[in-house]
């Protein structure tokens, strides 16, 4: 007897796939692992056992992992638990003062755009102090902005680093001093475009360009190219507006990073 395959719907390793004529079929084996079938034919499962061998540390095995769960599991509002899927969350705080930074903007890898340094103030301040230092010298700043918001955009001080170097930023109540440094990579262009190309690469066959971009965006997110994953997020959101998980994701982004 034959039934209809259906989006999550689990199949054991005794399961058989028939691929029509014109047809595709994309599996998930372990939660991890995709590969794409396409050629007309009757499959049994038990041959495609190499096909579910992943790394340990795969960013392409985590986006599955989340795909899998945002199809199968219940997790509140969509998109929101994507992070629970990435490797990396930044470092661990260095030292206490009355401003925190959220460990998930060290470290930032940064080719353009608009997007902000953001932290949370413990004292009722009205104007922070935000500093940036050079990879090799974290006495003197090589810059320095006063604001009376909790957040600066990246893009208004970019003319006071050089591509392809590494910085060191924090932020204080004016008046006050905050050893917390977090580190922010000024990545070139061509750096950028190669990670791109690579993300790219590395789609299911009849990708989509709105799950293509979503794909990638979670993928960058991941690779902490924050200004770069919020392009995607928004480019995934705008070419399939009617997805409430693109939708819902690109809000929860903007939440989480302080993008108003």
């Amino acid at each position: 007897m034959e039934s209809k395959a259906k989006v999550g719907k689990p199949l054991n390793g005794a399961a058989t796939v028939k691929v029509a004529k014109g047809g595709a079929v994309t599996l998930i084996c372990n939660e991890a692992a995709m590969f794409t079938l396409t050629k007309t034919g009757t499959y049994p499962l038990s041959k495609f056992g190499d096909s579910c061998h992943i790394s340990s540390n795969s960013v392409s095995a985590n986006y599955v992992k989340y795909v899998w769960a945002s199809m199968t599991k219940s997790s509140g509002s969509a998109g929101s638990n994507r992070k629970a899927y990435m490797n990396t969350v930044g470092a661990v705080s260095r030292d206490m003062s009355n401003v925190w930074i959220d460990p998930r903007l060290d470290t930032v890898n940064y080719s353009g755009g608009e997007f902000p340094l953001s932290w949370k103030s413990y004292a009722e301040a009205k104007e922070f102090e935000f500093s940036l230092y050079s990879n090799d010298n974290i006495s003197t700043p090589v810059h320095t902005a006063f604001v009376n918001k909790l957040k600066i955009s990246i893009n208004s001080f970019s003319g006071k680093m050089n591509a392809g170097n590494s910085y060191y930023w924090t932020a204080a109540v004016k008046g006050e001093e905050n050893d917390d440094l977090k580190v922010l990579n000024y990545v070139t262009k061509e750096t950028f475009n190669a990670v791109l190309e690579t993300l790219k690469k590395q789609g299911a066959a009849f990708e989509a360009p709105a799950e293509q971009a979503y794909r990638i965006a979670f993928m960058l997110e991941d690779a902490h190219y924050l200004s770069e994953a919020y392009q995607y997020y928004t480019k995934a959101a705008t070419l399939d507006s009617a997805n409430a998980l693109y939708r819902s994701t690109l809000m929860s982004f903007k939440k989480d990073y302080e993008i108003k």
